[in-house]
């Protein structure tokens, strides 16, 4: 059963990690509307930071507790599930390739279009070499931090209390308050992509898989940013 520690951390992965989030993008907002050029990358740090220590406090308290590691999907279980989570990884990376190549193939107006579907994710995306090397860096951090934080501990301290698919649930709204940053739409995309995490990690028995596709995500995401410079008139700066 879980713990007063693992209570605590659930509290902060829940309530700190969405009050930082939206700290951490006001500070952001006000610092690119003041013109400094390391905004984006002082974000990008911080946010690593963060996210490798709550990391390692979940490492800290498994191991203190002697709890395996496969009950963090920390592993492969074989058979049907591997195979299974295998084709379900490759189908969601084809589709996000053919969404890459969709916006590649997007003219002026359709890029702008795209933009103000973006909306205030905007101002985290980034825009110049140095920014993009280090959201890719941000990219690969989110994809097991947040997979192990959210997907491993979150569900499975979920779980614990309520069953396994109405811990998805639960997860997958408390990965939607995350971002609340984004705003609604934001909170929403995330809430549903971590529900398809989630039943991916449950119905597998391992986070390799929800890792490989986040990891994806994010870099699509980051990618799009270089590419929305130009529709939004703001060519990618020397870093």
């Amino acid at each position: 059963m879980p713990s007063s520690l693992d209570a605590l951390l659930a509290a902060a992965l829940v309530i700190a990690v969405p009050l930082y989030g939206t700290w951490s993008q006001r500070v952001l907002v006000r610092a690119t509307a003041q013109g400094r050029p390391d905004a984006k990358l002082r974000d990008y740090h911080l946010t690593m930071l963060m996210l490798w220590s709550l990391f390692a406090l979940v490492l800290l308290l498994w191991g203190h507790t002697g709890r395996p590691a496969q009950l963090l999907g920390l592993g492969l279980p074989g058979g049907p599930r591997t195979l299974g989570g295998a084709g379900a990884t490759l189908l969601a990376l084809l589709f996000l390739g053919s969404q890459w190549q969709a916006v590649r193939r997007l003219d002026a107006s359709g890029r702008e279009q795209l933009a103000a579907q973006v909306g205030s994710v905007s101002d985290f995306l980034p825009r110049t070499p140095r920014e993009y090397r280090t959201f890719q860096a941000l990219s690969f951090t989110a994809g097991v931090c947040e997979e192990v934080l959210y997907r491993g501990f979150l569900l499975w301290f979920s779980a614990e209390l309520v069953g396994a698919w109405p811990g998805v649930l639960l997860t997958g709204a408390g990965f939607g308050l995350a971002h609340a940053y984004q705003g609604m739409a934001g909170v929403a995309k995330s809430a549903l992509m971590g529900l398809l995490l989630g039943a991916l990690a449950v119905a597998t028995g391992s986070l390799l898989w929800p890792i490989l596709i986040h990891i994806a995500v994010d870099l699509q995401g980051g990618a799009i940013g270089r590419e929305l410079g130009a529709a939004a008139r703001l060519p990618p700066q020397r870093a």
